[in-house]
């Protein structure tokens, strides 16, 4: 399977700058039920980074998630750090300037099934489809060391400096309680949402997000995205969601010898307009929605096997960002797609969409090399007093 998830990446409007400059950008709230940063719209920066514990109980884990939620309420709600006195270092590092306007900085926090084994004494509060990341088709650059992890974090802001900002600081207060096991930064070149349609384009030039799920809709995110009370899930994990990443590299360098017609072809889409390969505009449905027969998309393609609009298929929040981390030593550029999806269901989202997606002609264009899969714990609560992680550990 090669990776691209579910029609690639991001979702619908900008909240934060075009990418160019820190800007300023609404704060995410951070009390309530649901970790909010899930819904936020696509950022011009962000970040996945992957931690493991190094703490051996369950009340040294504990305290750690208490610490790592203050500081990501203080990131989040962009309060300045107390002050500690001249002669001691001080506790924010200052890389987004002391009294400047909040940059939407948002933190979202989820767990990997390795925090599930004998060490913290909550393997029967394991989420039932919570697993490793297994292994795919073309997963054969997949590296250990670059996937999976006990905790998850993933950052998004209006400016690299402050996601960058915003990691060194959640690094600080949990050292060495948690051991960063990897990382991957990433950023949006974000249109003016005037523009309509998708807010961005991947590498490989063709728009990303045309079909994405609308966060506004409550209606469409309890039944794709937030887990439920009733659903076959711990007690504790209603209010959550199930989040899949994937580092995804691009051969650009190959991508860019094969004919424009090849490439709409393996995607789906007209490249220049985002239109369904045979008609004219972005955001009308494929022909084969309405019509199973209608070949003017291939059935190989990207988009009708990612998103084959039956009933019964489920559907996944995307949110990611273009990422480009220099060159092998071939010489040949390191850069690609950091796939980032939210669902109530694995087995209905992401791992079936791989299931269809494996054997694309695309894969002969993009490879894998890390991610993982993580649940996405609920929200602190609206009062004062609540942690993240802390329903596993109740009860």
């Amino acid at each position: 399977m090669a990776g691209l998830g579910s029609a690639c990446t991001t979702g619908s409007t900008d909240d934060g700058s075009n990418g160019h400059g820190p800007g300023a950008a609404e704060p995410v709230p951070f009390r309530a039920d649901r970790q909010l940063g899930v819904l936020r719209p696509p950022m011009a920066a962000g970040a996945v980074a992957a931690f493991d514990a190094s703490v051996g109980t369950s009340a040294e884990l504990i305290d750690t998630l208490q610490t790592l939620t203050s500081e990501i309420e203080r990131l989040m709600s962009a309060q300045p750090a107390t002050e500690v006195g001249e002669i001691r270092p001080p506790l924010d590092s200052g890389a987004v300037g002391v009294g400047a306007p909040p940059v939407g900085t948002s933190v979202v926090l989820g767990v990997g099934s390795s925090l599930f084994d004998d060490r913290f004494g909550i393997a029967d509060r394991q989420p039932t489809e919570l697993i490793s990341m297994p292994t795919f088709r073309n997963d054969f650059l997949v590296r250990p060391e670059r996937s999976n992890g006990d905790l998850v974090l993933l950052i998004a802001a209006s400016s690299t400096q402050a996601v960058a900002h915003a990691l060194h600081q959640i690094v600080r207060v949990t050292q060495p309680s948690l051991k960063l096991r990897w990382v991957q930064e990433g950023y949006n070149d974000l249109s003016s949402p005037s523009e309509g349609g998708a807010p961005t384009r991947n590498l490989m030039g063709f728009k990303d997000g045309t079909s994405n799920l609308d966060t506004t809709d409550d209606v469409v995110m309890d039944e794709h995205v937030w887990v439920q009370p009733g659903d076959a899930e711990p007690a504790w994990a209603s209010g959550g969601t199930y989040l899949a990443v994937r580092v995804i590299r691009m051969l650009i360098e190959f991508w860019s010898t094969a004919a424009l017609v090849r490439q709409e072809q393996i995607i789906g889409r007209h490249r220049d307009t985002g239109a369904p390969l045979g008609q004219s505009e972005e955001g009308e449905e494929p022909a084969f929605a309405s019509d199973t027969e209608n070949q003017a998309i291939a059935p190989t393609s990207h988009l009708r096997r990612a998103n084959p609009r039956q009933a019964n298929t489920g559907r996944l929040l995307r949110r990611g960002f273009s990422y480009l981390d220099g060159a092998d030593d071939s010489g040949t550029l390191d850069q690609g797609l950091l796939f980032l999806a939210y669902q109530r269901s694995l087995n209905a989202g992401f791992l079936s969409a791989q299931s269809r997606l494996d054997g694309e002609p695309l894969e002969d264009y993009v490879q894998p090399v890390g991610g993982g899969l993580f649940y996405v714990v609920p929200g602190p609560g609206s009062g004062d007093g609540g942690w993240l992680g802390q329903g596993l550990f109740e009860g």
